[in-house]
């Protein structure tokens, strides 16, 4: 949504004038000379009532919405559907009092964005289509992820010879559309619902599909760069969405709201502004159109982005949030009952939000309250059931869990006999290199760990780099199985690395990330002369003259440069 840490960007209206300096020279011409059939004949060409963002964007749809009323039922069409993307209920009306062609389809999606807080089924219809383009917007609406994912899952079987018949759709473009729309539509749906492998498979499909330009092509690339995250990778680019979405081209509000809504639960696995910019947009855009599940969806986001900042729950506006969701569907009861939760630290309130996004088909909730759940009381069902997800969903940087938590939760999984390449991932990712070792040492030491999960843990130990990890590595490196083969070319192969010691790595680390020396020491339970000792030892052992540069130092030879 936002670049990497810094300033935060401007506020989006989404709502304000654009030029027309992107558009087709003689459909800009055709309106201004008011030549209907031939503005008529150009829009066939570009304009689809179906799926209104397109490559020109909101400079198209702000062109459109001036075209008057009357003059040719397929203006008064895509005006109609303009309306429903700008919130403009108003405008709306008065389109459909002229009779539209299917206008039960705009009065369904108009009834499904604002309905109540507690609607849960899409409108009845007859109509294939329509049915599909329903479920489509309510299970959005109400965050039913596990539904959305099986209706995205259904969508590379449907087809409907609807479009053949309205002169309201340019037919190649939808086409078109329609492959890029259900690739992208299938991988949210499997990164908060499913596995994260295939939904980063299937946004990179989506960038290929569609035409040049198209609005889709950034949100695919920045599902999959923060899928990526999830899984324990860095963001290789910057994320391009925003960008799109400030500029004249970028979708229209209802068309931004969508997107951004399926990428927030990643913005909070970011160290930047992404998530409180998002929140702050999608509650401009609830705010307009006046939707009660949306505004509701918003205001979580908005109150998960203040408490990661560190305001207290009421300061977050926490209690209304809970007041609001209370007898609302399990997907929009997801998000406030995991932020209880993680005010609370309860463990019967970590469950009974696992069991909420559980109803919802929410995976991305389910794995954070379990880890949350395993770290705080490691009970046999919690530690099986995050096992087995970790392990099929491909989860490693659980959303709203701070990363000493994972840490935690990956020592319960182990400590409870649980093995596998997830749960070393998880620790490694947790910034407590102690915590990484001994989970690393369960699963060396312990012959019934399978083979590629023994090796992933002497991996780890060569990219730890402390004293005690070396030590450990040369130990293993004198084994004659394929262990020892590992660690020995690791040895080979590896760099000088660091000489600090578990401690002292931790505290390198924290400080790495922003940390005074006082709330280190009160992070680690250890006294601030302490923490400034184990810093002065990092200093000298990388030879560095100042704190900032030790954190330089650390991170050029954790990375081998």
């Amino acid at each position: 949504m936002g670049s990497r840490v810094g300033e935060p960007s401007p506020a989006i209206d989404l709502w304000a004038p654009v030029g027309v300096d992107q558009l087709p020279l003689d459909l800009v011409n055709s309106v201004a000379g008011q030549d209907w059939p031939r503005v008529r004949d150009q829009l066939a060409t570009v304009m689809d009532a179906v799926t209104t963002d397109g490559v020109y964007g909101r400079q198209l749809l702000q062109l459109v919405m001036r075209l008057p009323l009357g003059i040719y039922p397929v203006f008064d069409r895509y005006k109609a559907a303009i309306a429903i993307d700008h919130g403009d209920w108003d405008g709306l009306q008065r389109c459909l009092e002229l009779g539209l062609v299917e206008e039960a389809e705009l009065i369904g999606v108009r009834d499904i964005v604002l309905a109540p807080l507690d609607r849960r089924e899409p409108p009845q219809t007859a109509a294939p289509h329509h049915a599909v383009l329903f479920a489509a917007y309510e299970f959005q609406y109400q965050r039913a992820v596990g539904r959305y994912r099986h209706w995205a899952q259904r969508l590379f079987s449907f087809h409907s010879d609807a479009i053949w018949s309205r002169d309201d759709v340019a037919v190649g473009r939808h086409l078109r559309y329609r492959r890029l729309h259900d690739a992208i539509a299938l991988s949210f749906g499997e990164a908060q619902g499913g596995r994260l492998p295939v939904a980063q498979t299937l946004a990179r499909d989506a960038m290929t599909l569609g035409d040049p330009g198209e609005p889709m092509h950034e949100v695919a690339h920045d599902l999959d760069q923060l899928v990526g995250v999830a899984m324990g990778s860095p963001l290789s680019s910057e994320l391009t969405f925003r960008q799109r979405t400030a500029s004249s081209t970028g979708p229209s509000p209802l068309g931004t709201w969508e997107a951004i809504t399926h990428l927030q639960p990643f913005f909070a696995l970011l160290d930047d502004s992404s998530l409180e910019e998002s929140a702050s947009l999608t509650q401009q855009i609830a705010a307009r159109f006046g939707s009660p599940r949306s505004q509701l969806q918003s205001q979580g986001w908005r109150v998960a982005a203040d408490l990661i900042s560190g305001q207290s729950p009421i300061e977050a506006g926490l209690p209304a949030l809970l007041a609001k969701a209370r007898y609302s569907s399990p997907g929009l009861r997801t998000l406030p009952s995991l932020l209880l939760a993680r005010s609370t630290k309860e463990p019967e309130d970590f469950r009974a939000a696992e069991v909420v996004a559980r109803s919802a088909g929410c995976v991305w909730a389910q794995v954070s309250a379990l880890t949350w759940l395993v770290a705080l009381d490691p009970q046999p069902v919690a530690v099986r059931w995050l096992h087995r997800l970790l392990e099929i969903t491909g989860w490693r940087r659980p959303v709203l869990v701070p990363a000493t938590v994972a840490a935690d939760a990956a020592l319960g999984l182990a400590a409870a006999g649980k093995r596998g390449t997830s749960i070393i991932e998880v620790a490694a990712l947790g910034d407590r290199a102690n915590v990484t070792v001994e989970v690393v040492m369960r699963h060396i030491d312990d012959a019934e760990t399978p083979r590629a999960a023994r090796i992933a843990a002497v991996e780890v130990l060569g990219r730890l780099g402390t004293t005690h990890s070396r030590e450990i590595l040369h130990r293993v490196s004198r084994r004659t199985d394929v262990l020892g083969a590992v660690a020995r070319r690791i040895l080979a192969n590896r760099t000088a690395g660091t000489t600090l010691s578990e401690r002292e790595l931790e505290v390198v680390d924290l400080a790495r990330h922003g940390l005074t020396n006082r709330a280190i020491a009160e992070r680690l339970n250890l006294s601030p002369h302490t923490i400034a000792r184990h810093l002065s030892n990092a200093r000298a052992k990388l030879g560095a003259a100042n704190r900032a540069e030790v954190a330089a130092k650390f991170e050029d030879a954790r990375l081998g440069r």
